[in-house]
């Protein structure tokens, strides 16, 4: 095997009776003590022949390793017989699909981002961004943070609480357009001939600029298969393009723990606003485009007239003519 070639990252489970004698081990081994971050209970930095490995152990007896071999195997080998190894969480992409790009391991500096609310009527289109790193990838998969659509609206509160405490403010974004600036911008867009792919460019290149303006260096861009990649491409700042940081887009996104931090920021940000205008209107603003949907906007047209839509609800939608069908 070669010097300092990169290797994957390893997850183990840590007995509470071997933790501190790995601790122990692993500084015997030449191991130094690095800063512990939120749930961690040690983190350990091995160096070895110009290789360098990452030790992580978090209060939940989970153990991430991450680094360069000679170091990295040296430390497998103490772990691994104290540990039993995790079967890895993220979904490996189809070595058939021609169509599905390379995306580096996600412990690699990078910013993923998704969007929430595209398909409700009402209430606004949200999209987020959040840069992971080493440290904090492995911490996200520990805390169980996953695509959005899997978990219920009650522990995606939780996860989102979560992902901020381990997220500094800094390291993610979050773009709210409201119902009103969105029908502006969806009809002006749809006047030059574009479409909603072309919104959904232009909220994720914000939400990554705001994040490269704080000083991120991310070494990839990752988001969900919304449509051609040029359309982030083309609308990311000048000097973001010639940085040449690769833009990739795959299927299921959300199998990459930025990607869904970003989907769980944007809708518990979506949830957010859609209960506070439910406060405002007096009536709950349900999710979605069901009947129920339809009946609540006719009440609320009924009560107060339809122009009040534009300020609750996306009215380019189809269900937009259903409501006003008599």
């Amino acid at each position: 095997m070669s010097a300092r070639e990169t290797q994957p990252t390893t997850t183990y489970v840590i007995a509470p009776k071997d933790r501190d004698r790995l601790a122990a081990e692993l500084r015997d081994a030449g191991g130094v003590d690095a800063a512990a971050g939120p749930y961690e209970a040690w983190r350990l930095r091995l160096a070895d022949a110009g290789s360098q490995a990452l030790a992580i152990l978090y209060r939940s007896g989970k153990l991430v390793l991450s680094g360069q071999s000679p170091a990295y195997d040296r430390a497998t080998e103490l772990i691994g017989a104290a540990s039993s190894e995790v079967p890895p969480k993220r979904r490996s992409l189809d070595p058939a699909s021609s169509t599905q790009p390379v995306v580096p391991p996600e412990t690699e500096p990078h910013i993923g981002s998704d969007e929430a609310g595209k398909g409700d009527f009402f209430g606004p289109m949200v999209t987020a961004g959040v840069f992971v790193d080493e440290r904090t990838a492995p911490l996200l998969r520990t805390l169980d943070v996953r695509d959005s659509k899997l978990v219920s609206d009650r522990e995606l509160r939780r996860l989102a609480t979560n992902i901020r405490q381990v997220i500094t403010e800094e390291k993610r974004a979050v773009l709210v357009l409201a119902p009103t600036r969105y029908n502006e911008l969806y009809k002006q867009m749809r006047s030059e001939g574009k479409n909603l792919n072309s919104m959904l460019a232009w909220t994720h290149t914000r939400v990554i600029e705001d994040l490269i303006k704080a000083g991120l260096r991310p070494h990839f861009i990752l988001s969900d298969q919304f449509g051609d990649k040029r359309y982030i491409e083309s609308r990311l700042l000048i000097d973001t393009r010639l940085s040449g940081v690769p833009v990739l887009q795959m299927h299921r996104a959300e199998a990459d723990v930025a990607v869904a931090a970003a989907s769980i920021l944007a809708r518990d940000a979506f949830l957010r606003w859609l209960e506070q205008a439910s406060t405002r209107l007096g009536v709950t603003l349900p999710k979605g485009a069901s009947t129920k949907v339809i009946e609540t906007a006719r009440v609320l047209v009924g009560r107060d007239g339809p122009d009040l839509l534009k300020e609750y609800a996306k009215v380019s939608f189809k269900t937009m003519a259903k409501v006003l069908a008599s």
